[in-house]
């Protein structure tokens, strides 16, 4: 395959990624290509929440490549906009034979449990998930 319909089938994926995450009320743009500063292919706004999307379309797939590529967009993005907190970043990859709504969407386990509930001081342990509740007191 050539390079230039790789780039097709690249932005082809972004495209029809922004317009069901549109269609499923989520606001999302295609992001400008930057070079070594690229901020990302998608910015996704959820809920308040601004994340930055890495799409990937192809057979081959590399996703601690894919999985850097992202972060260091991310922080590309947030330096741009001079923001203070660096927005979560995802790798979302186009499965063979399926449509846009079961492309995987690719994060690391940290990420993943940090937006499922708070981390103390950015470490967990079972201790502090099974600390009882004080009792409630009657009103």
């Amino acid at each position: 395959m050539n390079v230039k319909y790789n780039k097709v089938k690249g932005a082809t994926f972004e495209i029809d990624v922004v317009k069901w995450l549109r269609k499923m009320g989520v606001t999302a743009d295609r992001l400008t290509k930057a070079g070594s500063k690229d901020q990302g292919d998608v910015m996704a706004i959820i809920a308040g929440q601004t994340y930055i999307l890495e799409l990937k379309n192809r057979q081959a797939l590399n996703l601690p490549t894919f999985w850097k590529e992202a972060q260091v967009e991310a922080v590309n993005y947030a330096k741009a906009r001079e923001l203070e907190v660096t927005p979560l970043a995802y790798v979302i990859v186009k499965r063979r034979n399926a449509g846009i709504e079961q492309a995987w969407v690719i994060q690391d386990l940290t990420q993943w449990l940090g937006e499922k509930m708070p981390i103390p001081n950015g470490d967990i342990t079972t201790t502090e998930i099974l600390k009882p509740e004080p009792p409630k007191e009657d009103k």
